[in-house]
């Protein structure tokens, strides 16, 4: 029982980055004898999957480059040369991620299990490195910018920032979906640019949604402002779309390149792109950060699309008439299968799930 608990707690430290030299040669010894060790093999991907699921506090580069002495300390891994300029630099710590994953075998890549990958790009036009986070779905991270903004990523998303913030602003990219938590600096705005829209904040909270696959984005904004700019004009006064208070929701049709804002306001009012309509309740929009998925009169359709990256599941409704049905509820630590146990409550349905396909029929 000992034992047991020594490994999940090396996990866990394993999961945040925080294993010391020491430690990263024991789990690594751990999981090499877990190959040829069935009972030990089964233990290792139980506490693997457990800490999969965790948040994961992904720290600034200055963080890692703290940690570097140590790292550098152990034999087996590859030193890695770091550039003052970081035109090479990347995030010494995933090195003990590499090994163990490499030496442990197959099993556990074709498991997907590696939640959130990490790179260094360099920007040559600024000569300066980019970093790009890539959270894989049934997942979420925390990513600490160069400036002490804060940043949740959601299942499916990717952050691109730089190493540092050089210049008047500080910018990033987002693709998927995110809550920013920025810190205040008149001096130096901050940009979230998305595939449609560029989000410009001063210091402030707010949640943004820009998946891809889906026809709309979505910015909620929690306390303090924010501008929206469509990416197809020059960002100035002119060209702002909207300007968001406290619980407000920012829809962009992407197609259209039509904004429309719900409001504190009761009426309905156009103003050149813009569309005014009813209150946003925010909580249901951010609950994703605290583990919960929480969804209220959402169709069946959208809400299979948060199950699949929720759980890292592929769903096939067989049933059109199901599609539109709507369903309200909370899920925190429930299974897929406990999931769609609890939905068929509400409106009787069959399921199969194979691997992690999963078909939905009357």
């Amino acid at each position: 029982m000992k034992k047991q608990e020594n490994i999940k707690n090396l996990f866990r430290k394993f999961s945040t980055g925080s294993l010391t030299p020491l430690e990263a040669k024991e789990l690594l010894q751990l999981v090499r004898q877990g190959d040829e060790n069935p009972g030990l093999k089964e233990i290792l991907t139980s506490y693997w999957q457990e800490s999969a699921n965790e948040v994961i506090d992904i720290p600034s580069v200055n963080m890692f480059e703290k940690l570097k002495a140590s790292i550098d300390a152990l034999e087996f891994i590859p030193e890695v040369q770091l550039t003052k300029k970081g035109s090479t630099k990347f995030f010494m710590y995933l090195k003990y991620a590499a090994v163990i994953v490499m030496t442990f075998g197959l099993t556990w890549l074709s498991k997907d299990l590696i939640v959130t990958k990490i790179s260094g790009k360099m920007d040559q036009t600024e000569n300066l490195a980019n970093n790009e986070i890539s959270v894989s779905y049934g997942s979420k991270s925390k990513v600490t910018l160069p400036d002490g903004s804060v940043v949740m990523l959601n299942s499916g998303s990717i952050l691109r920032y730089p190493t540092r913030f050089d210049g008047n602003t500080r910018q990033v990219y987002v693709e998927g979906e995110a809550y920013f938590d920025v810190m205040k600096d008149k001096h130096h705005p901050f940009y979230v640019s998305t595939n449609s829209i560029t989000i410009k904040v001063l210091g402030t909270k707010f949640n943004v949604k820009s998946y891809s696959d889906e026809k709309t984005v979505e910015t909620t904004l929690v306390s303090g402002s924010v501008e929206i700019y469509s990416n197809r004009k020059e960002i100035n006064d002119e060209n702002r779309l909207a300007v968001l208070k406290p619980n407000q929701q920012a829809t962009f049709e992407v197609e259209k390149s039509k904004l429309s804002v719900s409001n504190l306001g009761n009426k309905t009012d156009s103003i050149k792109a813009i569309q005014i309509n009813a209150r946003v309740d925010v909580n249901p929009v951010i609950a994703w950060k605290d583990n919960r998925l929480v969804f209220r009169d959402e169709n069946f359709a959208d809400l299979t699309h948060k199950l699949e990256r929720w759980y890292n599941v592929e769903i096939e409704i067989k049933d059109e008439s199901l599609k539109t049905t709507l369903f309200s509820g909370v899920f925190e630590k429930e299974s897929i299968e406990q999931s769609l146990t609890a939905l068929k409550l509400a409106t009787p349905f069959n399921y199969k799930i194979k691997q992690n396909h999963v078909t939905i029929n009357r």
